[in-house]
């Protein structure tokens, strides 16, 4: 029985000791921090507008072990906005205002009162608009740039809105396109008070490669006809293409695939008609296009006036 007691006594000794030594001036520290102001109970209808830097100064002293957790991690400074009437008022930071274990001493609190101002809450809406950077390969265009949502609803303070024009996305690098492609960018905040309807904007961007030309000489026209214009005759009989494309596609276009042609339906008078010539590419081509003919046109001659007139042309010839 007495080594038991002698145990217990031995015990709380220690106890106190050990309590001593933590609590001794050489285990306590003192620090100065800046810790985040935060509003309790704000009004739903108004947003806090000042100060603008919500943060309080504090100098604590308390056991080492205690205080260095806080220094990496410092708690929120508490402050409830009273039932109030105007949107302007001052508030007295308490030292018991912000929570620290027991054993941790608030020594100062700077400032010691704070002028809270307050905005009523507005929502407006704004265009969106979504800005570039960068250049497209020289190979490519852009052809096309659309996006949706066109107009985003901005919530927030009177003040904040007054300044906004429009709202931005995310820059769309333009250097990291090679192909029409749909991205989405995210639209950036206007204010630092304000809130946003939508975060996202949808863009669909659509690029084509600059196209490239090629020519063609002396393509020969092919006649086309019913069985009641055989025996026509054209003039010319070649004609100059020139062809317009992606370049990939340009490139593998061979001469004999571009084909000029008319096309006669009807037997012509006694002096000929004018035709236009028409160009056929193949379907491997599909997004090419003639840009011209040179001539656009040919004199198509019936049987009777060509017989006459191209042994007239032959002569002609054998004088020169």
């Amino acid at each position: 029985m007495t080594d038991n007691r002698l145990l217990k006594l031995v015990s709380l000794l220690a106890a106190i000791l050990l309590a001593y030594s933590v609590t001794s001036e050489r285990n306590s520290s003192v620090l100065s921090m800046s810790v985040p102001l935060e509003i309790k109970n704000p009004p739903e209808d108004q947003v806090l507008v000042k100060p603008t830097r919500r943060m309080v100064q504090v100098t604590l002293r308390g056991p080492s072990f205690l205080v260095g957790p806080i220094a990496s991690s410092p708690p929120p400074f508490k402050v409830t906005v009273p039932e109030r009437t105007e949107d302007r008022i001052r508030v007295s930071l308490q030292p018991t205002d912000l929570v620290v274990p027991s054993m941790i001493e608030v020594l100062s609190v700077e400032p010691s009162e704070m002028e809270l101002v307050f905005e009523p809450i507005e929502r407006r809406e704004f265009k969106v608009e979504v800005p570039r950077v960068g250049q497209l390969d020289k190979q490519y265009t852009l052809s096309r740039l659309d996006f949706e949502p066109k107009v985003v609803t901005v919530r927030g303070p009177r003040s904040e809105l007054k300044q906004i024009k429009t709202v931005e996305t995310e820059p769309l690098d333009l250097e990291t396109l090679s192909e029409s492609k749909t991205v989405t960018l995210g639209v950036r905040n206007p204010g630092s008070h304000t809130m946003l309807g939508a975060k996202n904007v949808s863009v669909r961007v659509a690029i084509n490669e600059i196209p490239d030309q090629m020519s063609f000489a002396k393509r020969p026209v092919e006649l086309r006809t019913v069985p009641a214009t055989t025996g026509v005759m054209i003039e010319p009989t070649e004609v100059d293409v020139i062809v317009e494309g992606p370049p990939t596609e340009v490139a593998d276009l061979k001469a004999d695939q571009v084909i000029p042609f008319v096309r006669v339906s009807e037997r012509p008078g006694d002096d000929g008609a004018k035709f236009s010539v028409r160009v056929e590419l193949p379907d491997a081509c599909e997004e090419c296009s003639v840009v011209k003919v040179e001539p656009d046109s040919v004199l198509v001659l019936s049987g009777k006036k060509s017989a006459q007139k191209l042994p007239k042309q032959g002569a002609e010839k054998r004088r020169r």
